[in-house]
């Protein structure tokens, strides 16, 4: 290979007209480089020595007085955690629901047994309402159950999408983190003065993690667990009698109500 360098230079410098069609055979199709070595007053050179030469100059160093070659472009930094895209899931249920049932207190036990068999908790417990929290995958089953212990009067069930929340608050983080590091840093190295105006930021930026895990600490409890509040109406008792009416005066007349041991019409 490097025979075939020194002899391409040799040709260059010694035939400025060849070296002109050489250079230009670089961008040309193979035949039309073939012809252009063939022709008058060129010398004649195999085309696989021409290729060879060729894959030569293209790994050669540049020649004096040419311009510098642009460097290669930076590669991209590594994608972090917080580069990746959330997925959109992040949504937290909450559901209101009103019934009407004859026993409140039966109906108030069976929700919070619901949240039990689901995986949940009990919230809160007043008289005639009551809150519980299940996991979000048994959301759906938990509805299910507690709208068939009564009559549902009102029914609201709501998602609220909290990705954008989510990861602003993870972006501030981490730069809350950074800094922190940053500042831990400079009071290794900072002189008495300049140490207590460190300290000094140092403690704020702490509160700030402090309060961002808090917050994300929160919006990862309220999607991993959804919300039910649970009211009950009480359905009052309506009397039955134990006897009938009879339709028609006249069979009072015969005497059949006293046969079937039937008030007469208007008596309570």
């Amino acid at each position: 290979m490097k025979k075939i360098l020194w002899v391409v230079c040799a040709l260059a410098l010694g035939c400025g007209g060849g070296a002109a069609r050489v250079s230009g055979m670089r961008g040309a199709s193979p035949a039309s480089a073939e012809v252009s070595a063939n022709a008058p007053g060129a010398p004649a050179m195999p085309a696989p020595e021409v290729v060879a030469s060729q894959d030569v100059r293209a790994s050669a160093p540049a020649a004096p007085g040419a311009p510098p070659s642009p460097p290669p472009p930076p590669s991209r930094p590594p994608a972090t955690a917080a580069d990746v895209p959330h997925s959109a899931a992040m949504l937290i249920y909450t559901a209101n629901l009103s019934l009407a049932v004859f026993q409140v207190e039966q109906g108030l036990d069976a929700v919070e047994r619901i949240a039990r068999d689901t995986g949940g908790y009990l919230s809160t417990r007043q008289d005639a309402e009551i809150g519980i929290r299940v996991p979000r995958d048994r959301f759906d089953e938990a509805i299910r159950r507690v709208e068939a212990l009564g009559d549902v009067l009102h029914r609201d069930i709501r998602a609220a999408d909290v990705t954008d929340e989510y990861v602003d608050l993870e972006a501030r983080l981490k730069n809350a983190y950074a800094m922190r590091a940053r500042l831990q840093d400079l009071l290794t190295k900072a002189s008495v003065q300049e140490a207590l105006a460190i300290e000094t930021q140092l403690g704020r930026v702490t509160e700030e993690i402090e309060r961002f895990e808090g917050k994300l600490k929160l919006l990862r409890d309220k999607i991993a667990f959804s919300s039910i509040t649970v009211s009950f109406a009480p359905v009052a008792d309506q009397p039955v009698r134990d006897t009938a009416l009879l339709p028609f005066s006249w069979l009072q007349d015969i005497g059949l109500a006293s046969l079937l041991h039937i008030p007469p019409r208007g008596s309570p």
